[in-house]
């Protein structure tokens, strides 16, 4: 469904998971099997969709390495734009929403403030962000309401099939 609607999806950190043990449960069956995911052209490409987009938001469950995968792509792009225009430019996210049940004081990514993220150049300085410490079995369907409430449907989706080109 995500390929014929032209989303792309991204895996991080996917063998650190119940399906890295499914995979390998797949291959001892069925040599044939395989699943190939290249993370470093995942965070090439997310890079990419980020600095196509003129304002960026995101929603972070949790933390770990989906979340910094996600903040990397300021600093990605940061990059790439001192190659190419030669100064350092700084894309920060612009919005930004967290739902974790860790702490800030364990000093884990998890629990991290925002305040964080602000001084790498991941969040924006005068950015919009908040930050929710509950369950997000919880938090998350109350949020995705109230947007849904708050937030018209944009009229024209962005077109990621230049993601998929060559993929066939």
């Amino acid at each position: 469904a995500a390929y014929e609607n032209n989303v792309p999806v991204f895996c991080p950190a996917i063998v650190d998971s119940g399906y890295g043990v499914a995979y390998l449960q797949n291959r001892q069956h069925n040599s044939n099997f395989d699943i190939t995911i290249d993370q470093m052209k995942d965070f090439e490409q997310l890079v990419e969709i980020k600095s196509r987009a003129e304002d960026s938001g995101v929603i972070y469950i949790g933390g770990g390495v989906p979340k910094d995968f996600i903040q990397l792509t300021a600093v990605g792009v940061c990059l790439k734009s001192i190659k190419s225009l030669g100064s350092e430019k700084v894309y920060p996210h612009k919005y930004a929403i967290q739902i974790t049940t860790d702490a800030p004081h364990w000093g884990g990514l998890s629990g991290c403030t925002f305040e964080e993220a602000i001084s790498w150049g991941k969040e924006a300085h005068e950015g919009r962000n908040v930050q929710c410490f509950c369950d997000a079995t919880i938090a998350l369907p109350i949020v995705v309401h109230a947007l849904a409430e708050r937030i018209n449907k944009r009229e024209k989706i962005p077109d990621l099939s230049w993601l998929f080109t060559g993929l066939e």
